[in-house]
């Protein structure tokens, strides 16, 4: 009798199954907590049984159900930074109006490429837990510096630009925005999003011409 092609596949080794545990655990977690947040996820009914993984395989890749969240947080970080990379190429200052409306693109595309990520770092903004809450403002911070990065090379260009003012303000817009557009129904989100993108350009531009000498 011949031999499937299944049969004839070697087995996962212990570091692949591993790897695969750990893909699966993330997926359920980011499903669970974005629907019922951190206090309301229940381990076992919530992430474990959906996946059909032991508590004993859980352990083995997390300490806890806050441990696994930190764990997405760190990837809904990487995956943020990279969309970010994607809408303002590293050679732009951020300065021109194509630079501000790319960026505000990009923020909004977050929540149409992973609606469940953005939701997880909304709700969590406020998580009375100290990991949690420190995990979330290290991504708002590493917004903050990646935009002030980019106003400093116009200062070093002989503009004065109080980047810190700017990128504060930016900030706190994306929050306001990225819960905006959360809210809206997917059906409704092309039109918001063309309409969102031109008022805030046009309340980032008014913002850097009022912070730069």
């Amino acid at each position: 009798m011949g031999v499937s092609n299944d049969d004839a596949r070697p087995p996962r080794s212990r570091a692949e199954q591993r790897a695969a545990t750990r893909q699966l655990l993330l997926e359920a977690g980011v499903k669970a907590f974005a629907e019922k947040g951190h206090d309301g996820v229940n381990l076992a009914k919530d992430i474990l049984d959906p996946v059909g993984i032991s508590v004993g395989s859980f352990y083995h890749q997390f300490d806890n159900k806050t441990d696994l969240l930190l764990a997405i947080i760190d990837l809904a970080t990487a995956f943020a930074e990279a969309r970010f990379t994607e809408a303002l190429p590293e050679d732009h200052s951020g300065m021109s109006s194509g630079d501000v409306r790319a960026l505000w693109d990009g923020y909004l595309s977050l929540v149409d490429r992973r609606e469940d990520v953005v939701t997880i770092q909304l709700r969590e903004t406020h998580s009375p837990h100290p990991e949690i809450a420190g995990a979330i403002k290290r991504l708002a911070d590493a917004r903050r510096e990646g935009l002030a990065d980019r106003y400093r090379s116009v200062a070093r260009a002989g503009v004065s630009v109080d980047t810190e003012a700017i990128s504060d303000m930016v900030e706190l817009l994306a929050v306001g925005a990225l819960n905006d557009y959360v809210s809206t129904p997917v059906a409704e989100r092309p039109d918001r999003k063309a309409e969102m993108t031109e008022r805030l350009t046009t309340m980032t531009l008014a913002a850097i011409a009022a912070f730069t000498d």
